[in-house]
């Protein structure tokens, strides 16, 4: 993942050139409507007046730092998007954007490595806030090498787990319960995106996966299930397997990047699944 921000001096202001065109006010509105909040619900959650927000949302009244950051608290917004903010008022940001591969990350790295390695045999990824694979192990190589249709597929694809899922020439042809599984992927870009509206990549990431063959018939109809929880029922020829799988996140991230981390772990659904991924 790349470093897009960096942390900036605390007191720096009006020399720090805004990381958005949108004015503070404009932002802050757009936000308190997409978490479908009032300006009194806003004001009182921040402990604020309601006279205040207007004037901040207006730009009758300028907001300090410590307004900004608590604003954005409250808005739950996510560090890359608190550091946006910050911008659109003229202040530095506050979160830095380390490279996983820096020195900062080190402790995150090494945790990672070791997630990955106790989970052999059976499969685990690292991936980013649009599903950019970054990290796998042997097991999830195995895996993917399985049940991947064409070699021939742009890196793009094999990348990035939703496309490898959606895309008709991926993992699609594999995956025996696709509809209902990509049914759950779409649902949950979907939420994420209209919960971060601002972010064009992932914007651009659900666009494009809603123009794969299928997807629309989905959105139309997207049907359920009884289990609780769901499912990855793979086949491939004489292979076959059934996974479910456990998201990790980091629980109090304080860098962008490594608030956008995010592991899938593979488990087996039954003991034949067990005893081929063993195999």
């Amino acid at each position: 993942m790349t470093s897009e921000v960096m942390a900036g001096r605390p007191s720096s202001r009006a020399t720090v050139r805004p990381m958005t065109k949108e004015g503070f006010g404009p932002l802050l509105r757009r936000w308190r409507a997409n978490r479908r909040l009032s300006q009194e619900q806003l004001a009182f959650d921040a402990g604020v007046s309601t006279r205040h927000l207007s004037c901040l949302e207006t730009g009758k009244a300028q907001p300090s730092r410590a307004m900004v950051l608590a604003l954005a608290g409250t808005l739950e917004l996510e560090l890359r998007e608190r550091n946006v903010l910050l911008g659109s008022a003229g202040f530095a940001p506050h979160y830095s954007g380390a490279s996983l591969e820096s020195l900062e990350l080190e402790p995150v790295r090494r945790a990672v490595e070791l997630i990955l390695q106790q989970q052999e045999p059976y499969g685990a990824v690292l991936f980013d806030r649009c599903w950019n694979v970054l990290r796998l192990n042997r097991g999830a190589e195995r895996l993917f090498a399985t049940f991947l249709g064409s070699n021939s597929l742009e890196p793009r694809i094999t990348s990035n787990l939703v496309r490898a899922a959606l895309h008709p020439a991926a993992l699609r042809p594999s995956i025996v319960n696709w509809p209902e599984l990509a049914a759950l992927l779409l649902e949950r870009l979907t939420r994420e995106h209209a919960q971060h509206p601002g972010d064009h990549e992932r914007a651009a990431l659900l666009a494009e996966v809603r123009s794969y063959p299928g997807i629309a018939q989905l959105e139309a109809d997207p049907g359920g299930g009884g289990a609780p929880f769901a499912t990855v029922h793979l086949r491939r020829g004489a292979d076959e397997v059934r996974l479910f799988t456990l998201l990790t996140t980091l629980g109090t991230p304080l860098d962008t990047t490594a608030q956008e981390l995010t592991l899938e772990t593979y488990f087996p659904c039954d003991r034949a699944s067990e005893a081929w991924l063993r195999r």
